[in-house]
């Protein structure tokens, strides 16, 4: 028996010198700094994942051999068609080395665009003219959309017979395929080329900037009236400025002269854009106002009390027009001061499309803005104060929410799950949530609250408690002149 076992360990001995482990040179320890564009996390998509699948077209490597949206690749192949016309030059030659150029232009950043993605999908892109010619079917096809967009916003029927312009049900789809995280090409490119394309031939064209804001002005919660169409600069120093220098010069001099980008960048000077791809872009819409990341006084709030039960302790919600979506404001703020039990909040509209934005926007800061997730704080917020239909119906009451659903139910278990497998790393409402707690706590408040709505609900409540008081007054004064005579 023991000679069994000293032959059977002798053996594993041997087995064991002969096992080598083998790491590629090539495998990355940390991710990389270029990486914004992600596949949504499973524990996600376990929620709800058609919310990051697109429906109708395919945008970059994730889904682009998807059978549903093989349809698609039709209308990417007319949309080059007619942006060829957009090219310099008139004759076929000519148009044919515009688009040589936008290809060796995708060919040189090739390795660029790759260290984009986070998923290393690129094994069946094994010939590099099929990624080349993947991008540039995908930035063309964008390029149009944009474009006749803009016109078809000058003149509506211009583009009425078009295959996509003029069907509403198709480019509202695509529209919300532009925004899935999963569903991106890098900003980065998509600038580029749209430069060497358009910019250098044709100045009087809006920038690609331009156009995406244009394109996405829908979630631009900072609409205000000084802000129109056609002037893009002040729109874009609107998204910038809301966290500014001083107006003045520390030292009172005025700068006469700027040296050139050109000239920067050959000193050293890194341009970076607003944005990274859609996604991130949509998301500077609706975050360009937003509370400090941390508490001030770094506690965490792990709960607050829904909005029915801080409305019961005298909370009043107002709507908050024309505001960042972000920027809920409460008394005791240095700015735009608010009366005290009162909470304002900027409008929320909810719709068909709303899970699918507020999805998106959230996987791409649990994957790229691990301690900025504002979207995430905000979302986890309404969920603290949505708990049931009847905390919908107090806020849409108040403007709060705007329903498009139809049921105040559907919206409550909509909030409700948005949160799930989120992981918030840091919080930014958590003086806001205590504020509101300690409120609801209050003896006086839920006193005084209760006194309101039993005797003073409505104007005829209100009267008959105002006539019951003044002749309860006017009784207890004679008995007190009757006592003393």
């Amino acid at each position: 028996m023991g000679e069994n076992e000293s032959n059977s360990s002798n053996h594993i001995e041997k087995t064991c010198k002969h096992i080598s482990i083998k790491i590629p040179e090539d495998l990355e320890t940390t991710f990389r700094r270029e990486e914004c564009i992600y596949k949504a996390p499973a524990a996600l998509c376990d929620s709800n994942r058609a919310s990051y699948t697109p429906r109708v077209i395919s945008i970059g490597p994730f889904h682009h051999d998807s059978e549903k949206l093989r349809p698609m690749e039709i209308q990417k192949q007319r949309y080059l068609k007619e942006f060829c016309k957009r090219l310099r030059g008139k004759t076929k030659e000519q148009v044919q080395e515009s688009l040589n150029v936008l290809s060796s232009t995708i060919e040189d950043e090739k390795d660029e665009i790759k260290h984009c993605y986070a998923d290393d999908t690129f094994v069946e892109f094994s010939k590099d003219d099929k990624f080349v010619k993947m991008i540039l079917f995908d930035a063309v096809f964008i390029f149009e959309l944009f474009l006749k967009n803009e016109e078809d916003m000058r003149d509506d029927k211009r583009y009425q017979d078009d295959f996509i312009i003029g069907k509403p049900w198709l480019r509202a789809a695509i529209q919300r395929d532009l925004i899935l995280l999963e569903n991106q090409l890098p900003f980065f490119i998509l600038e580029k080329l749209y430069s060497l394309a358009i910019e250098e031939t044709k100045p009087n064209y809006l920038s690609f900037l331009d156009l995406s804001c244009r394109y996405f002005e829908k979630y631009g919660k900072n609409k205000t009236k000084p802000y129109k169409v056609w002037h893009f600069t002040d729109l874009v120093r609107h998204f910038l400025s809301f966290k500014h220098p001083k107006l003045e010069s520390p030292d009172g001099k005025q700068i006469k002269k700027l040296y050139s980008p050109t000239m920067l960048h050959q000193a050293g000077i890194k341009f970076k854009a607003l944005s990274d791809h859609f996604t991130d872009l949509v998301r500077h819409f609706l975050s360009f106002k937003h509370p400090q990341l941390e508490s001030p006084d770094g506690k965490q709030i792990k709960n607050l009390y829904s909005a029915t039960m801080l409305h019961q302790a005298g909370i009043k919600f107002k709507a908050l027009p024309n505001a960042c979506l972000l920027d809920i404001r409460a008394w005791k703020e240095n700015e735009n001061p608010v009366k005290k039990g009162e909470l304002h909040m900027p409008p929320l509209e909810i719709d068909n499309s709303t899970e699918c934005l507020f999805r998106n926007l959230m996987a791409l800061e649990q994957c790229h803005y691990p301690r900025e997730e504002l979207i995430c704080r905000y979302v986890k917020l309404l969920d603290f104060l949505v708990d049931v239909e009847k905390d919908v119906d107090l806020l849409i009451e108040n403007k709060v929410i705007v329903s498009r659903l139809g049921d105040s139910k559907a919206v409550a278990e909509l909030i409700n799950k948005l949160c799930l497998e989120i992981v918030e790393v840091t919080s930014g409402y958590d003086a806001l949530s205590q504020l509101l707690n300690d409120y609801y706590e209050s003896s006086w408040n839920k006193n005084k609250a209760y006194l309101v709505s039993v005797y003073f609900n409505n104007v005829w409540i209100g009267t008959g408690t105002v006539i019951g008081l003044i002749i309860l007054a006017i009784t207890v004064a004679r008995f007190i002149l009757f006592f003393f005579r």
